[in-house]
């Protein structure tokens, strides 16, 4: 019987209610859509790291937890593990390069090294646990070497990696401290699949660079290895957030929403606290929107919803000062003695919460600077009522760009057209809201995580090497310097 065997540095938490457990899952994230894609393939297993933290003279032991069928298995780190491998080389160098933030990256030997031997402590507990016939399927910028650490043990079967962030463009993958040995580290994976064609582009011409790979549109070939490589983005699991089955328990929603709207429109955000996420620059498009359209003054609300993250990182509590103190200054500033413009809430909330604030909202805000996808904006787009669908504004810098175009895109650079995208949404005559909205459901609907994971693991059990493949692609083409 065929086996997935999902691995991401982080399992997701499980909470137990009652006699069931169930995984407590961030809205949004990594966990959500892997979850998602597993229904419908009991006995399947996730490997990684457990939270927990051990001794660094003591052998790791496997925690093992059970959820819808879904085996989680989890080893521990050591806290030098934890400090370097992941608050170090993942969150303080590949995170903001991967998001072309490259005046943030710090980058520290001791911490890529640490990297590297985590990814060999990952692959040699993993790899007692395989068997033949399993499918393996990697995730997310944690483990890019993982592959290579495999298939030196032995592992001869199918591997799958995807990439849940942006993939950089060469001139900035090159500040990484060994770029040429990570894309021949990838290039062990039988697949790698990315959000959008642009990520995909990025990392083939970087091959195409660095090892002289060349690609002909499916396979890329280099370092004496075949690699099939596609775009699959990733969606949401529809039911957790359509009108229908998120009406209960939200009732704390309802009281927060009537304490300060008033009949005011809201205008929403919902984000985990990090600096790609545009959180600032949104604050003051929503300042920008009261100066430029003082109509609105006293009849709309900013709630913006900021969910705790990497809170031992440096960059993340400095983030977090920058966004606290510019919301007291734009709030003394505009307030009045019945109207406080922009409300705050840095807590994590549950979907249905979640839900009942979207569908509430006249505004979904998601106006982040760099993002691979960002499920957040199709879990609002689910959650709208058909008959009255609030409007979606969305950054042209998150993938989800590529795939919803009918919502309201725009440059989170730039305040005044993000505040004149709001003015343009809080007025929108409901039959072109329901247009956009009818349009918007369709592609969520159709792209969920269930149909992501369906073909990722289709395409992950095919051939890595194409039949009948033409001519493969030049660096000038791939560039876009000559026509094909």
């Amino acid at each position: 019987m065929e086996r997935i065997v999902v691995v991401s540095n982080r399992l997701p938490e499980i909470r137990s209610s009652g006699f069931v457990d169930e995984p407590d899952v961030p809205v949004g994230g990594l966990a959500s859509a892997v979850l998602g894609a597993l229904r419908g393939h009991p006995g399947s297993i996730w490997f990684g790291w457990s939270g927990g933290i051990r001794e660094a003279d003591r052998e790791p032991k496997l925690t093992a937890r059970s959820t819808r069928g879904l085996k989680l298995l989890g080893m521990s780190l050591t806290q030098v593990e934890v400090d370097e491998h992941y608050l170090g080389y993942c969150n303080r160098t590949l995170w903001p390069l991967f998001h072309s933030f490259q005046g943030r990256v710090k980058i520290r030997l001791r911490h890529e090294a640490s990297y590297r031997r985590v990814q060999a402590r990952f692959a040699a507990r993993l790899h007692r646990l395989l068997r033949p016939g399993d499918l393996v399927w990697v995730h997310d910028y944690h483990l890019l070497l993982l592959g290579r650490e495999l298939r030196q043990l032995g592992w001869t079967g199918r591997l799958g990696f995807f990439l849940h962030i942006p993939f950089p463009p060469h001139d900035l993958f090159q500040v990484l401290p060994e770029p040429r040995d990570t894309l021949e580290a990838m290039l062990h994976y039988d697949l790698v699949g990315f959000h959008v064609q642009g990520f995909l582009d990025n990392y083939v011409y970087c091959c195409a660079r660095e090892l002289k790979g060349q690609w002909d549109g499916a396979i890329l070939r280099a370092g004496g290895r075949s690699q099939q490589v596609g775009t699959y983005p990733v969606g949401i699991d529809p039911n957790d957030f359509l009108p229908r089955g998120a009406e209960s328990g939200s009732a704390h929603a309802r009281r927060i929403l009537g304490r300060f709207l008033r009949r005011r429109s809201l205008v929403l955000g919902v984000d985990r606290l990090d600096y790609t996420k545009g959180i600032p620059e949104r604050l003051l498009a929503f300042k920008a929107l009261i100066e430029r359209h003082e109509r609105w003054r006293k009849r709309v609300v900013l709630l913006q919803i900021a969910s705790p993250s990497r809170v031992g990182v440096p960059e993340y509590v400095e983030q977090r000062n920058r966004i606290e103190a510019l919301l007291g200054r734009i709030n003394g500033e505009l307030a009045e003695h019945d109207w406080t413009p922009i409300r705050y809430l840095y807590r994590s909330y549950n979907r249905s919460f979640l839900a009942r604030l979207y569908r509430e909202a006249q505004v979904g805000l998601i106006t982040p600077l760099r993002d691979g996808m960002n499920l957040i904006a199709k879990e609002f787009v689910a959650a709208q009522r058909p008959e009255a669908p609030g409007v979606l504004i969305l950054s042209r810098c998150a993938g989800a760009a590529q795939e919803m175009e009918e919502a309201l895109i725009v440059n989170p650079f730039v305040p005044s057209s993000v505040a004149d995208a709001i003015d343009r949404a809080l007025d929108m005559p409901l039959e072109e809201r329901r247009e956009r909205h009818t349009a918007l459901l369709a592609r969520v609907l159709s792209g969920t995580a269930v149909e992501w994971g369906q073909r990722f693991l289709a395409d992950l059990r095919g051939s890595p090497v194409a039949v009948g493949i033409g001519p493969p692609a030049s660096i000038e083409e791939m560039a876009g310097t000559r026509e094909p």
